[in-house]
């Protein structure tokens, strides 16, 4: 019986690493997005380490936020990144390794002057955000409404437009502070913008989180590859 429950456990553990994991993601400037048809970037090689280093077999799915999001949380086997860690979500994911600190800011446009003095001040605005984002569950926390204060956008690429062509509409956006300035390198639209109240989110940081059922052998495994990287490789530095 005991011979028996040993081979179990280790054909078991064996099949745990064994597994492919499908990991999800969305073109996000530059901790991760497409250069020259590859995706690239300071998340996307850490990750890659990562794997490489606990031996994982795995592919990459890029997709909008919410398709991404939406995977992880509901499909066994599925990981994700660059993914903000916070407490809404806590319990709802296995953080295995950060990736990066991170600031979000509202965006405005410079000819409308908008002032804001605290989170509160940007209630009397309609706010673009993509659903399911840090900064959507963020400001939900905090008593912004859905389809009031809160205007939901399936993605970014045309935001700056928006804000543009739907004045009264939508008045600002929310952005990861290096999405923006990303842009501001080849969008001419980005000098009509400015920054008008950065969050109060000091410390927080992007992570490769797991659906809970990954299983925790898997985890380990990439955890401790993470920690072997994070003394040995100058990329985590």
């Amino acid at each position: 019986m005991y011979i028996g429950f040993v081979l179990l456990l280790s054909v078991f553990t064996g099949s745990a690493f064994a597994q492919k994991l499908s990991i999800v993601t969305e073109d996000f400037p530059l901790f991760q997005y497409y250069k020259n048809g590859q995706l690239v970037g300071e998340a996307v090689d850490k990750v890659q380490a990562v794997l490489r280093q606990a031996g994982v077999d795995y592919t990459i799915h890029v997709n909008r936020w919410s398709v991404s999001y939406t995977a992880a949380l509901r499909d066994a086997n599925t990981c994700i990144f660059s993914m903000g860690r916070s407490h809404t979500r806590e319990k709802l994911f296995t953080w295995v390794f950060p990736i990066s600190k991170f600031t979000t800011s509202f965006y405005g446009l410079k000819s409308e002057n908008i002032k804001i003095q605290t989170l509160g001040d940007a209630k009397q605005y309609k706010t673009g955000v993509i659903r399911n984002n840090y900064s959507h569950q963020y400001l939900k926390m905090r008593g912004f409404k859905e389809d009031q204060q809160l205007i939901m956008l399936s993605s970014f690429d045309r935001v700056f437009e928006l804000l543009e062509a739907r004045r009264g509409l939508l008045d600002l956006v929310i952005l990861n502070d290096a999405q923006f300035d990303y842009r501001a390198l080849t969008d001419p639209f980005t000098v009509q913008l400015e920054k008008v109240y950065t969050l109060e989110n000091s410390g927080a940081q992007l992570y490769f989180a797991c659906n809970k059922q990954v299983p925790k052998p898997l985890i380990n495994k990439m955890s401790s590859a993470y920690e072997a990287l994070l003394h040995d490789s100058s990329l985590f530095n």
